[in-house]
């Protein structure tokens, strides 16, 4: 049939959405990408609903709002924030009243009590009230500090953001799991925020991240326990998460949306996440992990170089949708 050329009414437009990831798309290390501003005025200009949805965190959502706000120079707000650990809030219900173990740096415990973990105590409390606990460096000659941890009150683990005490953590993690097999049967549940094994940053090299940790805990409890350990993994590419993003985004849609465009530069969290997710797109950018030449894991819908270019393919692509009518 012909084509009759003419604008679709602005009800007839389909909706669409983005979610940004962070480190290597719009930032690497603590450096805007020159790209970044352009492609979030592009947004703002267009009214675009989006989000920013990362496996970083360590943070309150609220405070990463202002950083990105300040770095991007246009609004950010907190309920636009997916953080790795903001799905851990969903455990609240199980665990808010319950000893938990958390992990990452000490800044963490905060958020952990702020989502309703009233009873959260951070790994280095437990060294700091009992520094035989890990008996390495200057602090095994310190005194007691702080009330004692019963590693055996635990109910699970929430490990929330990398760290940069793997022995320390390894120790005491290992000691919460296996209390739990030996007082429960079985072992002390384990979340982790994210599963990424390395990221971009301001090194040229991709940097380890918690999905390494993640397999250095895993090696050494198995060694120790002759078990194999059982843990929940939240962030990208994982369902939970996404379906976190998804409520956030049409949340600031006001309403559902048609597709949301998911911008990454990760195939196995960006890439994977946004292709098991339906109503989703994925975009490859080549400013981060994936190098651009070598073929991705896991296959995007679009490839671009760049996020401003990413945003110009979307908008281009959005508007070409609703000039023709079948």
């Amino acid at each position: 049939t012909r084509r009759t050329m003419r604008r679709m009414s602005a009800s007839a437009r389909r909706r669409i959405g983005i979610a940004f990831d962070i480190d290597g798309v719009l930032i690497r290390g603590n450096q805007v990408l020159s790209q970044a501003i352009e492609a979030i005025k592009l947004v703002h200009e267009h009214n675009i609903p989006h989000i920013f949805l990362t496996n970083g965190g360590g943070r309150m959502e609220s405070d990463k709002a202002k950083q990105l706000a300040g770095w991007l120079n246009c609004p950010v707000h907190a309920d636009q924030i997916v953080l790795s650990h903001t799905p851990m809030k969903s455990l609240v219900s199980r665990y808010g009243d319950e000893a938990v173990l958390v992990g990452g740096p000490e800044r963490v415990l905060s958020v952990a009590k702020a989502y309703g973990y009233k009873k959260a105590v951070h790994i280095a409390d437990v060294v700091r009230s009992d520094p035989h606990v890990w008996p390495c460096g200057d602090h095994q000659q310190e005194s007691p500090e702080g009330e004692p941890v019963d590693i055996d009150s635990i109910a699970a683990v929430m490990y929330m953001h990398d760290d940069d005490s793997w022995g320390r953590d390894i120790q005491v993690i290992c000691d919460a799991l296996l209390a739990g097999v030996k007082s429960r049967g079985i072992q002390t549940p384990m979340y982790f925020s994210n599963p990424d094994f390395i990221y971009a940053a301001n090194h040229p090299m991709p940097r380890l991240a918690q999905g390494a940790f993640k397999e250095a805990l895993r090696t050494v409890y198995e060694r120790l326990s002759g078990l194999s350990m059982s843990y929940t993994s939240f962030g990208k590419p994982n369902v939970p998460t996404y379906t976190f993003a998804q409520e956030a985004i049409e949340k600031h849609a006001i309403g559902p949306v048609d597709v949301v465009y998911g911008i990454g530069d990760n195939p196995a969290s960006d890439i994977h996440g946004a292709n098991c997710k339906d109503g989703w797109e994925s975009v490859l950018l080549k400013t981060g992990v994936w190098d651009g030449v070598s073929k991705p894991e896991y296959v995007p819908d679009y490839v671009c170089d760049d996020v401003l270019e990413a945003i110009e393919k979307i908008i281009a692509e959005d508007l070409e949708s609703c000039e023709f009518e079948g």
